[in-house]
C-alpha cells in the first residue's frame, strides 16, 4: 500500500473501527430490550442517526446484507497493520500487537469525529456516556464473553498500553469498577499521531539539532571513540566537567553516533515529568530520542524530591538505548545513575587554544565573517565551547542588526553567554573604573598591573607553552587585597575586570554563610563551580568571616568552623578562575591561605599629595568652588582614606546645594567632622585648628 498523508492513512485505519462498531451496533439492535424501548426523539439516539453517522465516516467495504460482515472485518486488519506513517512506529516502539492497535484506534476515534461519541452513547444505552469505556471496548472487539474477559487484560496495570501511558483510564484505580472506567488516549499521543513533524514533549524538554557536528575537545572525543561500540546499547552516559555548552556538545556527539535525535530535559522545569516519569519515557520512545538530562537537583535534604528523582531514574533505565546526564561532577548527577543498567563517565576536558580557534573560525566562516577575529575571542573565553559558540554568534548577529558584528560586540555576546549563574549567592557589578581613576602608590599600581598581566597571559603560558605540566592544578589567580576601609580595594577589583573585559561578581556573604551544618560549604562549592570557567572575577569582600584563622576546638561550632576553612583551602588549591579577597586586617586570614594566593597586595593610607588629588577629583566638576576652599590644607591636616574623602565631598556638596551657595571651607570642614565622628574618632582642636569652633558644638 502506498504511503499517503497522515490524515488519509488515519481514515483508512478507521475503516476497521467503523466495521467493528457496525457489528456492535447490529448486536445492540438485536437485543429485545432495545426493540421494546421505542423511538423517542431527543431522549435517545435513533437507528437512522447511527446509520447516517457510520456512512459519514467513509467507505465501508462489506456486502449490504448481514452475510460477509465478519469476512470484511477480518480483511480490514490490513488497514490496521498497513506499514508507513507514525502508526507503524508506534507499534514497533512499544511492541504492540493487533488488539492493542485496535484499542488505540477506538480510543482515538472520538478525538477525530464527535459522531463517534454518539455511537458510543448508543452502544452504552446512555446519552450521558458518549465515551469509550473498558466494557464497551471489549464488546466492540470481541463477541464471546470469554474473549472479552481475556481482552480486558490489555487494559490492566502492566500491559503495554497502560504501563507506557499510551491510553489512560479514568477515574483512577479503585475509584470505580474496571469495566466502567473511561478509556482515552494520552493528549501528547494524539498530537504525535496527527502532526508528522511534531515531537510531543512537555514544557522544559527541547529537541536539539544534531545535524551539525558539534565542537568537542580532543580528549573527550577520544573517550567517545572508546565507547563507540556501546553507544547503541542501554547504558547511562554521565557527562561531567566543562561548561554547559561543552557538555551539551558531547551529548549531541553521542546522539549522532547512535543515529538518534537528542532531547534536552531540564529537570528544574519539567515538573510534569517528575510527577509522571512514564510520560517522559513514552514521549522519548515515540521518536526513539535520547534524553540529555540537565540541572539535576540536589536531593540530599528533600526526601520527597529524592523519591521523584529515583522514580525518574528507574523509568529511564527501561529505555533500550543510551541516556545522557550532564553535571559538574558525578556526585551532582548520582541520583540519575542508579544501578539498574551500566553507566560510564565521559569527562569533559578543556580544549586547547588551537581547537578553540578552529571551532570559532569555522563558525565565523559559515556566516561569511572574518576568521581573523576567532583568535582573540577564543583565547580570552576559553570556557565557551560546544553549542555555546553558535549561541554567541547568533546573539552577536542580532546585536549588530543582522550585519557582521565587530570584535567588541562578539566579546559582549561571549561574556553574556559565559556568565555564571550563582543562584542569588553573588551580585553582578558592572565595572566602571579604569586605570586612570586610580590614585595609589606606584608600587601598588605595579603589583596590580602584574595581576592583570597574569590573567591576560594565563592562556598563553599555561596552555600554549605547557605551563600546566609544571602546575597541573589550580593555575587560576587568587589575590588578597588588604588595607584599611576606603583605600580602594574593591575599586581595584573593578579596574582589573574592566581592563580585561570580564564580569565582576561580588559574593553576598549573608547568603553564603549559614548556621546549618554543611550549608556554607555547599554554597561555596556552588560559587566556585560556577566561576570555574575563568570568564569572570569573583570578589569576596570583607572575607575575614570566611577565610579566618583556624583555632582550637573548644565547642562544637569551632569544629564546624574549622571544617569550613579546610574546605576553602582545598577548593582554592584547585580553583582555575579568578578570585579576589579583600580584608581590613591581613592577620585575620589563616596563614595556610597566604601560600595559595598568587598576589598579596597591601593598600596603604594615601599620602598628603595623593589625598590632594583625591579631594580635587571627588568634588564634581560642575560644583562651584568658593575662593576660601583650601584643599591643600585639608589634605595635609586630615588623614582620611579615599572612601571617606568621597563621602565628605559629596556631603559638603549636598549642604552647599541646599543653601544655594558655592562649596567652601565651612561645608567641607563640617562634612569632615561628621565623617570622623562616624568612624569613632575625636573632634579636637589639634586636628581642626582655627576651624574647631565651627564644629565643636556639632556633636
Amino acid at each position: 500500500m502506498q504511503d499517503s498523508t497522515t490524515f488519509s492513512d488515519l481514515a483508512r485505519r478507521l475503516r476497521r473501527t467503523d466495521l467493528l462498531l457496525l457489528r456492535a451496533v447490529r448486536r445492540q439492535r438485536s437485543r429485545p430490550a432495545m426493540r421494546a424501548k421505542g423511538q423517542f426523539w431527543g431522549s435517545v439516539i435513533t437507528d437512522d442517526e447511527v446509520d447516517a453517522l457510520l456512512r459519514a465516516h467513509g467507505e465501508i467495504d462489506y456486502p449490504a446484507g448481514a452475510d460477509g460482515l465478519e469476512d470484511a472485518i477480518g480483511a480490514s486488519a490490513a488497514y490496521r497493520d498497513a506499514p508507513g506513517t507514525r502508526f507503524t512506529r508506534l507499534r514497533d516502539a512499544f511492541a504492540l500487537d493487533g488488539d492493542d492497535m485496535d484499542l488505540v484506534l477506538l480510543a482515538l476515534a472520538p478525538e477525530i469525529s464527535a459522531g463517534y461519541g454518539k455511537i458510543f452513547a448508543y452502544l452504552n444505552d446512555n446519552l450521558n456516556q458518549a465515551f469509550l469505556t473498558v466494557d464497551l471496548a471489549t464488546r466492540v472487539l470481541r463477541q464471546e464473553r470469554r474473549q472479552r474477559l481475556a481482552l480486558q487484560s490489555r487494559l490492566l496495570p502492566g500491559s503495554p498500553l497502560i504501563h507506557h501511558r499510551l491510553v489512560q483510564l479514568n477515574p483512577p484505580d479503585g475509584m470505580d469498577t474496571h469495566t466502567s472506567r473511561r478509556l482515552h488516549p494520552a493528549p501528547r499521543l494524539i498530537q504525535w499521531l496527527l502532526c508528522d513533524n511534531l515531537v510531543a514533549l512537555s514544557e522544559g524538554a527541547t529537541v536539539l539539532d544534531t545535524a551539525r557536528i558539534p565542537f568537542v575537545p580532543k580528549a573527550t572525543a577520544e573517550r567517545l571513540t572508546q565507547l563507540r561500540g556501546a553507544l547503541n546499547s542501554p547504558i547511562t552516559v554521565a557527562i561531567v566537567g566543562g561548561t554547559t555548552g561543552t557538555r551539551e556538545g558531547v551529548a549531541m556527539a553521542v546522539a549522532r553516533e547512535a543515529g538518534r535525535t537528542l532531547v534536552r530535559v531540564d529537570i528544574e522545569r519539567c515538573k510534569a515529568y517528575l510527577q509522571q516519569p512514564m510520560d517522559l519515557i513514552r514521549d522519548l520512545q515515540l521518536d526513539g530520542s535520547i534524553p540529555y538530562l540537565v540541572n539535576v537537583p540536589d536531593t540530599s535534604e528533600e526526601p520527597a524530591l529524592r523519591m521523584q528523582m529515583l522514580n525518574v531514574g528507574t523509568a529511564l533505565a527501561a529505555l533500550p538505548y543510551p541516556v545522557c546526564v550532564g553535571g559538574n561532577d558525578r556526585r551532582a548527577v548520582a541520583a540519575m545513575l542508579g544501578g539498574e543498567r551500566p553507566n560510564v563517565t565521559v569527562p569533559v576536558g578543556r580544549a586547547s587554544t588551537v581547537e578553540r580557534v578552529d571551532a570559532w573560525g569555522e563558525a565565523f566562516e559559515r556566516r561569511g565573517w572574518d576568521r581573523e577575529k576567532a583568535a582573540d575571542i577564543a583565547e580570552r573565553f576559553y570556557s565557551v565551547g560546544g553549542t555555546t559558540i553558535e549561541r554567541v554568534c547568533e546573539r552577536a548577529h542580532a546585536e549588530a542588526g543582522g550585519q557582521e558584528p565587530d570584535l567588541e560586540t562578539l566579546w559582549g555576546s561571549a561574556r553574556e553567554a559565559s556568565r555564571p549563574e550563582f543562584s542569588g549567592l553573588a551580585q553582578r557589578i558592572i565595572p566602571k573604573y579604569g586605570w586612570s581613576d586610580l590614585i595609589l602608590p606606584e608600587k601598588v599600581i605595579g603589583q596590580l598591573k602584574h595581576l592583570e598581566q597574569y590573567l591576560a597571559q594565563q592562556e598563553t603560558v599555561m596552555h600554549r607553552w605547557g605551563g600546566q605540566k609544571v602546575r597541573p592544578r589550580g593555575y587560576g589567580i587568587k589575590a588578597l587585597f588588604s588595607g584599611s576601609p576606603g583605600t580602594g580595594k574593591t575599586m581595584c577589583a573593578e579596574v582589573i575586570a574592566h581592563s580585561l573585559g570580564l564580569d565582576l561578581f561580588k559574593v553576598d556573604l549573608s547568603a553564603v554563610i549559614s548556621r546549618w551544618v554543611g550549608e556554607t560549604e555547599k554554597n561555596l562549592k556552588e560559587i566556585f563551580d560556577a566561576a570555574e570557567g575563568g570568564s569572570s572575577v569573583i570578589l569576596f569582600d570583607e572575607a575575614d568571616s570566611l577565610f579566618g584563622s583556624r583555632g582550637d576546638v573548644k565547642q562544637a561550632q569551632d569544629r564546624f568552623a574549622n571544617q569550613e576553612v579546610s574546605f576553602l583551602l582545598q577548593r582554592l588549591e584547585v580553583f582555575e578562575g579568578c578570585a579576589i579577597l579583600t580584608t581590613n586586617l591581613q592577620e585575620n586570614i589563616d596563614e595556610a591561605f597566604l601560600r595559595r594566593f598568587g598576589a598579596v597586595i597591601e593598600f596603604p593610607m594615601p599620602t598628603p599629595p595623593e589625598r590632594l588629588k583625591l579631594w580635587d577629583r571627588s568634588i564634581p566638576d560642575g560644583a562651584p568652588r568658593a575662593p576660601d576652599l583650601d584643599l591643600d590644607y585639608i589634605s595635609r591636616q586630615f588623614t582620611l582614606a579615599g572612601g571617606s574623602i568621597i563621602n565628605a565631598s559629596i556631603n559638603a556638596c549636598i549642604v552647599a546645594a541646599s543653601e544655594g551657595a558655592d562649596v567652601g571651607m565651612p561645608h567641607l570642614i563640617n562634612a569632615i567632622a561628621r565623617e570622623l565622628h562616624k568612624m569613632g574618632k575625636q573632634i579636637n582642636r589639634v586636628h581642626f585648628g582655627a576651624y574647631y569652633n565651627q564644629v565643636a558644638d556639632l556633636f
